[in-house]
């Protein structure tokens, strides 16, 4: 009896150490570190993943690659910023005058992050291929407006165009999957198997539905000393 007893013992200590092992969910959990877009890590560890997706498997004994994707929570379209376009006119008759104007105006992406011109093409591309297979929509990076319209200035004012472009804005995490445990910060021993960077937003010009709005306002009391009376 006292034999049977010892061996009980020893198998219920035997199950306790089994306990504390980390499961595989939990081992693969502390093994993924999580930012915020904010965060300058987040810049740091997305040119980490760029350099080990270009330069890893060309480095010998450095079998190391990543790969990076876009999982976008939420979309919408908005206008940005109204902003002037073209030259300013001023009006000195003493009636409306219309006058004609060319005028030409780009708007370009924007992101969270401060990478470099490759680190951001490559997340871009992420970027863009989540938002258009999960909301069917398709950003332009860059969008080059040029036109000539009419605009009517009243009697000593001075007038112009603004425009206000669409933009299409996207936020959810985006994600970076090493292929073998890597070191991301600084000062420790710890490495990641992955990266998620929440609350990343890409913004593009969508090139419909832009506003081109005239304006004009009263001239000054210096510029209306030329002005008719």
């Amino acid at each position: 009896m006292p034999l049977i007893r010892r061996v009980s013992i020893l198998a219920g200590i035997t199950v306790g150490m089994l306990g504390l092992a980390a499961s595989p969910a939990v081992a693969a959990q502390n093994r993924t570190l999580t930012l915020d877009a904010s965060d300058p890590l987040a810049a740091k560890a997305l040119q980490i993943c760029y350099d080990a997706h270009k330069f890893g498997p060309a480095i010998p004994y450095a079998d190391i690659d990543c790969k990076v994707s876009y999982a976008p929570s939420s979309y919408q379209a908005a206008h940005g910023p109204e902003h002037q376009v073209g030259d300013r006119v001023m009006n000195y008759a003493s009636t409306t005058v219309t006058h004609t104007l060319a005028w030409s105006d780009t708007v370009t992406s924007s992101d969270s992050f401060e990478v470099s011109t490759s680190v951001k093409a490559t997340i871009w591309g992420a970027a863009e291929a989540a938002v258009t297979a999960k909301y069917t929509k398709t950003w332009t990076r860059s969008s080059t407006i040029s036109q000539t319209n009419s605009l009517p200035v009243p009697a000593c004012n001075a007038g112009w165009f603004s425009r206000a472009a669409e933009m299409g804005t996207a936020t959810g995490d985006l994600r970076l999957d090493f292929n073998s445990d890597t070191k991301i910060r600084s000062g420790t021993k710890k490495r990641y198997r992955h990266v998620v960077i929440n609350n990343s937003t890409f913004s593009a010009p969508t090139g419909k539905n832009d506003l081109l709005i005239a304006r004009s306002r009263a001239m000054t009391s210096q510029e209306r000393t030329a002005c008719a009376s």
